[in-house]
């Protein structure tokens, strides 16, 4: 960092929030002193700079990648938040304000030094959360274009809840992201519940994930509505949820009970710890180790929405039956 430092009309209009202003070489932060003098992957000033005035190195990305790697890995680092990071956050604010071409990444860089708070020390955790708290309103207004950040804002600190709940109600429409947010935050407001049922219906991939686990939480259930929650929600949903919210929280995902369906299938391989049966256009590998079958044995598999094998049953020619549980 450092091809350009803001002189002139851009430093004036940055008066009353002079990163220079403050002591960096006392604020720790993993590296050690935040002033650069461990190196310029530790200058938090020359950090916020880039990141505040990130419209004029746009022509220079690697600059703008070199001052989050300072915010990334010097702020905060394997989950342990430091000083500096909160000596940072007023600066975060002030250029998601300003409209700066990276807000997105700044605004998610804030909530994940919001959700490593626990890792401060009790005077800077709370000094930390009322500096968060103190921006709810612009965390709030960040509602339909930053809602990743403010969804887990708002689970870290209730003043924000409160308010972004309120936000939310009175909103038209609200992302795949919001909904998802609302599982952890505890509320269905407005219109919410329609507007996840018209994403289960007819949203890509992802959503119909977000709108299931919304309505697997506020919805009146019934059979048919389980049957398309668990339809909309594949084993791989976890992972892909919390991918989805940036790592920034991890979503609770209830998966309806929905009982599998029993189809004939016909064995067309058997190994010794795994058996392949055909049902129907479908090949379904069985986790079943010593089965005891042979190529061309018939047998009936529950399957679930996903393929997922629950159990077998055979039955021998003396009329035996085996129920194998999955």
């Amino acid at each position: 960092m450092g091809r350009f430092e803001p002189t002139g009309p851009v430093a004036a209009r940055d008066e009353g929030h002079s990163v220079l202003a403050l002591s960096w070489d006392v604020l720790l932060g993993a590296l050690g002193p935040s002033d650069g003098s461990a190196g310029a992957a530790s200058n938090m000033p020359s950090a916020l700079s880039v990141v505040r005035h990130a419209a004029l190195y746009l022509k220079f990305p690697e600059e703008i990648e070199e001052a989050f790697g300072v915010l990334e890995q010097h702020a905060i680092r394997h989950g342990q938040l430091y000083p500096a990071a909160l000596a940072g956050l007023p600066f975060l604010f002030d250029s998601v304000r300003r409209g700066s071409p990276v807000a997105e990444r700044v605004t998610d860089l804030i909530a994940e030094y919001a959700s490593a708070q626990a890792t401060l020390e009790l005077p800077l955790r709370e000094r930390l959360h009322r500096v968060i708290v103190s921006h709810s309103h612009q965390i709030c207004s960040w509602l339909g274009t930053y809602d990743r950040a403010a969804c887990a804002l708002a689970m870290r600190a209730h003043e924000i809840r409160t308010d972004l709940v309120v936000a939310i109600g009175e909103a038209e429409h609200v992302s795949p992201v919001v909904l998802l947010g609302l599982v952890e935050l505890g509320a269905a407001p407005g219109r919410t519940v329609d507007i996840a049922y018209e994403l289960l219906e007819s949203g890509d991939e992802t959503a119909r994930m977000c709108a299931a686990a919304f309505l697997a939480r506020y919805a009146a259930r019934s059979p048919d509505l389980d049957m398309r929650l668990d339809a909309a929600l594949p084993p791989s949903a976890p992972a892909a949820l919390r991918a989805f919210a940036g790592k920034l929280w991890t979503p609770t995902i209830h998966r309806p009970a929905v009982a599998p369906r029993m189809v004939d299938a016909e064995v067309v391989f058997a190994g010794d710890k795994l058996v392949l049966v055909r049902a129907g256009e479908r090949t379904v590998t069985l986790p079943w180790a010593d089965s005891g079958v042979q190529r061309g044995d018939r047998l009936t598999v529950a399957i679930t929405t996903h393929g997922q094998p629950k159990l077998a049953v055979v039955t021998d020619p003396a009329g035996s039956v085996r129920v194998i549980d999955f």
